[in-house]
């Protein structure tokens, strides 16, 4: 049954795809520049690389509080943002399962991936990837030259306006990491317990003992298990600290919910290029209250 509704969902998306490639304008030279980005973190990165590019229009495909697009489906809607786009720009591994369909039969449209050669921090090919990668702040930066790279090759136009932001905005991150990394080393050798494994790459990549409690674990298992219970404060990234299972973990535990910031939502208000830097320096803030 899965796989038919799947072939369905395929075949009514690709006749979709048709109908735009028979109805979309062909552009002329002075036309603008179309960006597509598939959610937050990528569109935070790419406001960051355009700003001042004339020409340029930058558009979001899904609504800024949607969160992470693991079941995401793409709708006419969407479709239509597409149709005439130059670039659409997608986070990757695995994050939106529709990539790969996207650019079928939409006139001009590339896609690039972004986290399509960074290494899944499980380490285990077989098993499911932690896609939430640009948590981890070299894997941001990498990301802001990945995009920047594609935006010279497509609209060379702009390629100095791109080059001098790309080089902004990678010192800014720069100057994170190293500030990020200095109060890591005043935590101490505590460990931060986790619902959901968005902010595995952050703690990794700084040092800070981490346990993940799975968004797809049996908690009447987990929390009966020996030692299992031992932790005061639970880091959930806000669109779940509302959630049964978190209020669940919480009233067995006796735990306090503390909120991260994992970038998978935002004002996107045109005024949100720190919105990634203002991220980190949350994440730092509470997980220093709690070990610092």
């Amino acid at each position: 049954m899965k796989k038919l509704v799947c072939l369905l969902l395929s075949f009514c998306l690709a006749l979709s795809l048709c109908a735009c490639k028979e109805t979309a304008p062909q552009k002329s030279d002075e036309e603008e520049f179309r960006i597509i980005t598939s959610f937050y973190p990528v569109y935070v990165t790419t406001l960051n690389l355009v700003d001042g590019a004339g020409g340029v229009s930058l558009i979001n495909l899904t609504e800024p509080d949607i969160g992470c697009l693991h079941d995401y489906m793409l709708t006419l809607d969407d479709i239509e943002k597409m149709t005439g786009a130059d670039l659409f720009i997608a986070s990757g591994m695995g994050m939106e399962s529709f990539v790969g369909k996207t650019s079928m039969g939409i006139p001009r449209l590339e896609t690039l991936e972004c986290g399509e050669d960074v290494p899944n921090i499980i380490g285990d090919e077989d098993e499911i990837q932690n896609c939430h990668y640009w948590m981890d702040i070299e894997n941001a930066i990498n990301q802001c030259e990945k995009i920047k790279r594609t935006l010279v090759r497509l609209n060379p136009a702009n390629s100095s306006v791109y080059e001098k932001n790309a080089a902004e905005y990678t010192a800014k991150l720069n100057l994170l990491l190293e500030e990020a990394k200095t109060r890591a080393e005043g935590f101490g050798e505590g460990s931060v317990t986790v619902y959901h494994d968005s902010l595995e790459y952050f703690t990794k990549e700084l040092g800070i003992g981490y346990v993940t409690i799975p968004s797809d674990a049996d908690l009447d298992e987990y929390l009966a298990t020996p030692g299992a219970a031992e932790f005061s404060h639970l880091f959930v990234q806000e669109s779940l600290i509302d959630s049964d299972e978190v209020k669940k973990i919480c009233k067995v535990t006796g735990c306090t919910p503390v909120s991260i910031d994992t970038l998978t939502s935002g004002a996107e208000d045109g005024n949100d290029k720190d919105a990634y830097i203002n991220a980190v320096h949350h994440n730092l803030d509470v997980i220093e209250q709690v070990l610092g």
